[in-house]
This record gives C-alpha cells, structure tokens and sequence, in this order.
C-alpha cells in the first residue's frame, strides 16, 4: 500500500519517520504510533478542555527539541547565566523581566552597533526568584570585563539588573544538550501558573531543515535514543540516514 492511500485509510500511522538536517548532521525520529493528522478533529472534541500528564509531557519534549535544534543551528559565542539583584530589580516579576531584557537587548544593539542574538531558558529559585540561563551571539569585547571569579561580565546588564555570568562556549554539541535540561516539570510547574514561554529566542534564527518524511523501511540499528513513543538516531551522512525511509 502507498504512503498516501495508507494515510488516508488508518487512523494511527506506525513508525512514522522525519529526517532533518541540524547544525552539520542529520537527525531521524522514528514515532512508533502516530494520530493521523486527518483525525485530529475528532481527538480534538472528544479531548477538549483537558490537561493530563502526557500532554504535559509532549509539551516539554517539544520544547526541549526545539532548544536543542536552535542551539545547534546556530553560531553562538557565550554561554550565559544572568540574575537579578533585589536592590535594583524585582526578582520575582519574570514578565516585566522579559520585557525589559528585550528592550534592553534591543538597545545594546543600536548602541553597539552590534546583532545580538540569544537564546535563553528562565529558571526559578526555590523562593520564587527568576533567573535566566542561554546562549548569546553577538557582544563585543567593549561589552565584557573580567570578574573575580575569571568570567567575563557584561557592564551594562550589572549596572541595570544584576550579577551576570558568561564564558566562551567550548563544546557546542554538549552545551546544546546541557541548556534543554533546565527545560523539566518543576520548571513547567511556575511557567504554567504565568502563563509564560519555556524559552526565549530572537528573530531570525535559523530552524532546522526538513529533508523527508516517510514510513521506516527496516529496524533502526543501534538507536541514540529509545523512548516508549519513539526512537531517535543521529548521522553524519544524508545518504545513511535516507536508507532507512521509505
């Protein structure tokens, strides 16, 4: 049977394979059972109105997998943890923080002359305090001194909200790993409650490339990743990757 008469006739798809290219290599994800896009309405009615842990669970996969697909498509210089300071700063209004980062942000642009960009994860304290931590592109050694500690500090973010941690990323791969751990359910926990975004990204930042989709043609050997869902395997080669799609 065809990849279209098959969509068409059931309402589950197994092993529904995509290939992307991220960064400089090519990911495959195998779902083992898929709704088919053609029944969603009727999931939808049948469903609407309600939260449960495994769309909670979806919702932080996504969005781990697309902090990783950001961080790994794109040229990115310092690993970053900013705070805030109580005496000059409300630590605890994370969207008036989101808010005046950007702006700020935008400002240091026009200042600098410089295109910053930045990809950033927001993490609470246990009393209830904002922090953020991420990926930066884009400042200039006019923007960073020395601390005490042999991290550099960008002047500006101190002077306006706090103490401020970046240091050159060494190990972009493992890095873009690292960041989407701060992504869990405690974290989603406080996100939730604000309404707010797991994550923040700028404008423009280049997405991964969707090369095919397509049924799994033969048993993924030796898989990255095994989940009870799916499966995920990396390649080095298009070609390697393409023979296991149909």
């Amino acid at each position: 049977m065809s990849n279209a008469i098959y969509k068409l006739t059931n309402k589950y798809i197994e092993n529904m394979v995509t290939l992307k290219k991220i960064g400089d290599r090519y990911k495959l994800s195998c779902s083992y059972l898929v709704l088919n896009k053609m029944f969603e309405y009727d999931r939808n009615c049948k469903n609407r109105g309600k939260v449960n842990d495994e769309k909670l669970d979806s919702s932080i996969s996504r969005a781990k997998a697309t902090v990783i697909e950001l961080a790994l498509c794109n040229s990115w210089e310092h690993f970053v943890t900013l705070t805030l300071d109580q005496k000059k700063y409300d630590r605890y209004d994370l969207g008036k923080y989101i808010k005046d980062l950007g702006q700020f942000i935008r400002d240091q642009r026009k200042k600098y002359k410089t295109d910053i960009k930045y990809l950033l994860i927001p993490e609470q304290h246990k009393d209830g305090a904002w922090h953020m931590h991420g990926f930066l592109h884009g400042l200039t050694s006019k923007m960073l001194t020395e601390n005490a500690h042999g991290y550099m500090d960008w002047l500006d973010y101190s002077k306006k909200f706090g103490y401020c941690s970046i240091d050159k990323i060494k190990h972009k791969n493992k890095a873009s790993y690292y960041i989407s751990k701060y992504i869990s359910k405690d974290f989603n926990k406080g996100i939730r409650k604000l309404n707010a975004k797991m994550y923040y990204s700028s404008r423009g930042l280049k997405k991964a490339e969707l090369i095919k989709e397509g049924l799994l043609k033969c048993n993924l050997s030796n898989p990255d990743y095994v989940g009870e869902y799916a499966a995920i395997k990396w390649f080095d080669s298009i070609h390697d990757a393409l023979a296991y799609i149909d």
